[in-house]
Parts: C-alpha cells; sequence; structure tokens
C-alpha cells in the first residue's frame, strides 16, 4: 500500500468516525432530568429511568454511618437492574456522584460490620433482567446540609441523569 492510498484511507476512516460522533450526539441531545426530596434517611420515592438504556436505577435511602477513622458519612442505598445482553456490574454501568453544598464527596471506607454496611455487590457482574440492592458509602464534609444524589449511565451520549436530594439533619 502506498502512502497517498493510506492517507486516503484514513482520511475516510476518519470521516466516517465524526459522521457517526455527530449522529449519534444528534439523536441522544435531549436533557431530562428527574428530582425528588425525602424528609430524612428513610426510603426515597421511585425515580424515573425512561432515559436509561443500559439499566434502572433507583436511588432507594441513605443513612449516617462513620468512616473507619471516626468521621462522619452517608451509606446511598440503590436498586440496580441490567437491561444489556451482557452481565454487568453497577461501578461499570453507571456513574454515581453525590454532593454537599455542591461540593463532590469522596467515597468513604467503612469497616463491613460498622452499620452493617456491604460494598461487595458494587463489583457483581449480573445477568439481564436481574436486578442488585447495591451500598456505596460517601465521607460527608459535614453532619447537617443536605445531600444531592445523581446516577448516570457511565458512557451514554443522552445528557440524562436521575437526581435525589436527602436530609441529612
Amino acid at each position: 500500500m502506498t502512502k497517498t492510498t493510506l492517507k486516503k484511507l484514513l482520511t475516510f476512516v476518519a470521516t466516517i468516525l465524526v459522521i457517526c460522533l455527530f449522529g449519534a450526539l444528534a439523536i441522544g441531545s435531549s436533557s431530562e432530568d428527574t428530582s425528588t426530596t425525602d424528609q430524612g434517611t428513610g426510603t426515597a420515592q421511585q425515580d424515573n429511568n425512561s432515559g436509561f438504556t443500559d439499566c434502572k436505577i433507583e436511588i432507594k435511602s441513605c443513612r449516617l454511618a462513620k468512616t473507619y477513622d471516626g468521621k462522619p458519612a452517608v451509606i446511598v442505598l440503590y436498586s440496580y437492574t441490567n437491561n444489556k445482553d451482557t452481565a454487568t456490574s453497577f461501578t461499570v454501568a453507571v456513574q454515581d456522584s453525590v454532593f454537599q453544598n455542591g461540593i463532590g464527596l469522596n467515597e468513604a471506607y467503612i469497616l463491613d460490620d460498622s452499620a452493617n454496611y456491604s460494598s461487595d455487590n458494587q463489583l457483581k457482574d449480573i445477568k439481564k433482567g436481574a436486578t442488585l440492592d447495591v451500598e456505596v458509602a460517601y465521607e460527608l464534609n459535614d453532619s447537617t446540609t443536605d445531600i444531592v444524589v445523581e446516577v448516570e449511565e457511565f458512557i451514554s451520549f443522552k445528557d440524562f441523569k436521575v437526581t435525589k436530594t436527602f436530609k441529612i439533619a
């Protein structure tokens, strides 16, 4: 293959990729956000998942806990249903974020026996149609300010997320 032919082939492939990318962005450019507020750390209402294609996520509840070194933390309980044809875990399927005063919280390290916390389900692959409850702990910046939980599909051209606000104090 000559240098000219290779250059034409690479230009053709790059053009096709750009066309596909813009087409996908145009199709998935809807912006939708669902928000509900919970009046405590108890159970939360069902979220609207109409914007997700590969999974269904419900932000169920949250509860207070302490990190391994005694700092305040919150454990968020999600319900994750896989809709993909291949087995996938919560961690691979979605991007979960928790904010307090607009600042993202870091995941927390909590001893398994404290607060009956188990992070095991975050990495478990589940098959299509299966549902699994998943807990994720986050270190709080303070013990009184509300938190906002946001979940969006990890790889998606849609600008869609499920959002829920929880009162901490």
